[in-house]
């Protein structure tokens, strides 16, 4: 598919970057929450460069999402789209449930493939308007 620019492996998830888009694959059973979600954003700001990106969730393995990093998360401005990878029917229902938090639509796809094909599609090169702001 895309190439791969870089890796991270962070104590709680691995983040792929590629060059309009990142792949955010949380470790089985852990909670994501506001702290461990500014996180991500802190590792991925860099990296675009102050320029909105594309962010997939892989969410095939088990883990779950607190609601309100959905609305607390300062550095949502900073995406442009925000993609699921569901196969089960319990975490699509899940995800259904979370869309009632967040601010952008959450677009659930079955693969990993479907869902880098349909970002390469969004808009890529806008300046995030939390450039100017200050990392953390």
């Amino acid at each position: 598919m895309d190439d791969l620019l870089q890796k991270k492996d962070l104590n709680f998830a691995i983040i792929e970057f590629y060059k309009t888009y990142v792949i955010c694959k949380m470790n089985e059973g852990i909670v994501l929450d506001v702290p461990k979600a500014i996180a991500l954003h802190e590792q991925s700001r860099p990296f675009y460069n102050g320029l909105k990106y594309g962010f997939i969730f892989d969410r095939t393995i088990d883990y779950t999402i607190d609601p309100i990093v959905y609305i607390q998360c300062p550095y949502y401005a900073d995406i442009n789209a925000m993609f699921i990878v569901a196969e089960k029917i319990a975490t699509k229902q899940i995800v259904q449930f979370e869309q009632n938090f967040s601010k952008y639509k959450l677009t659930v796809f079955n693969t990993l493939e479907e869902a880098q094909k349909e970002i390469k599609k969004v808009k890529f090169g806008e300046k995030s308007p939390l450039t100017e702001q200050p990392l953390g």
